[in-house]
């Protein structure tokens, strides 16, 4: 068996105008058995935080694999095939990996966090491809968590109003609304 390098690509910028992120791309075909795999390595500000690898068979995706970081530490991955997914999580990490999921079932999203609550990356999922989110994504989430962290903060409900607490609410959400 006879793997070829064909390409290696490394972008400057994956998304936007986000320059912290990069990936490299490497593509490799197998001859014997007529399939594709294809690793793609984002980094954020020079640190792995997602590698996606796949594999296609005639056209068709065989399998597809995410492995997501942080800090160099591997907090969990999302495999799929084509009858079936599902994710794990890493025994022992300091870290958590959540996922959001569509009505209809699709994954939506994977967010990286502390135990906390602060997010620490985030990746959106398109066609059951995740992607890193841009960093001032990261930044928005953040803030509304600390707003809404502070909100709900059981001394600040014990000691609020209703009517305030009600008043703090909509500020808050306006406050993020147009962010």
């Amino acid at each position: 068996m006879r793997a070829f390098i064909v390409f290696i690509l490394s972008c400057g910028s994956v998304l936007g105008g986000d320059s912290g992120i990069r990936v490299v791309t490497t593509v490799k075909t197998n001859a014997q058995t007529a399939s594709i795999s294809t690793k793609d390595v984002f980094t954020r500000d020079g640190q792995t935080n997602l590698v996606r690898t796949a594999r296609t068979k005639a056209g068709a995706v065989q399998i597809r694999i995410h492995r997501f970081y942080h800090e160099g530490v591997l907090v969990g991955d999302y495999v799929s095939m084509p009858d079936s997914s599902g994710f794990t999580t890493e025994a022992g990490s300091p870290y958590s990996v959540s996922f959001t999921f569509w009505p209809s079932k699709d994954i939506r999203s994977a967010v990286v966090g502390t135990k906390e609550g602060i997010v620490l990356d985030a990746f959106n999922c398109t066609n059951g491809i995740f992607s890193p989110v841009e960093s001032s994504e990261l930044r928005k989430a953040n803030e509304v968590g600390t707003d809404m962290k502070q909100l709900f903060a059981p001394e600040h409900v014990r000691k609020t109003s209703p009517e305030d607490f009600a008043r703090e609410a909509e500020e808050l959400v306006g406050r993020h609304k147009d962010k």
